[in-house]
């Protein structure tokens, strides 16, 4: 079990509901372990003064994996392929995994590689070295095919 811990965190925006985002980002994780999941709030002020509340998700040990392995399961092919084509800069010494998910998408309850600002931020933590974190996650993504 070299995946020790998931987290993952999202911005809800002054213009936005809490309500909705956490629903996005309660999507990226599997149906039966939503009850589990505590997420933590933070309230921040952005840089004209308006507020914004930072939440954030972590799951660790074996529920991690799975979390990993349903978002995986729920991309689509070409994302999965962006992903794999990418490990070499997602990936950091440590072996943690970074990527994103389009908070949009996910409300609608599709999950969605997206490379902007909009997002919800994935950490995908390895217990152990980056060339075997690397191995792994090439074969969660199936060599960046469904």
């Amino acid at each position: 079990m070299p995946i020790i811990a998931l987290e993952a965190r999202v911005f809800v925006h002054a213009t936005e509901e809490k309500e909705r985002v956490l629903k996005a980002l309660m999507e990226i994780i599997p149906e039966d372990l939503r009850s589990e999941v505590k997420v933590e709030e933070e309230h921040l002020e952005g840089h004209y003064g308006n507020p914004i509340i930072k939440l954030t998700l972590r799951v660790e040990g074996e529920r991690a994996r799975e979390v990993v392995e349903y978002i995986i399961s729920r991309l689509s092919s070409v994302d999965k392929s962006i992903l794999y084509a990418s490990l070499e800069d997602r990936v950091d010494k440590d072996g943690t995994l970074y990527f994103r998910l389009s908070k949009q998408e996910a409300y609608r309850g599709n999950i969605n590689v997206y490379e902007s600002d909009d997002v919800i931020r994935i950490s995908v933590h390895f217990a152990g070295r980056r060339s075997k974190a690397m191995k792994e996650y090439e074969r969660l993504l199936g060599g960046g095919s469904r």
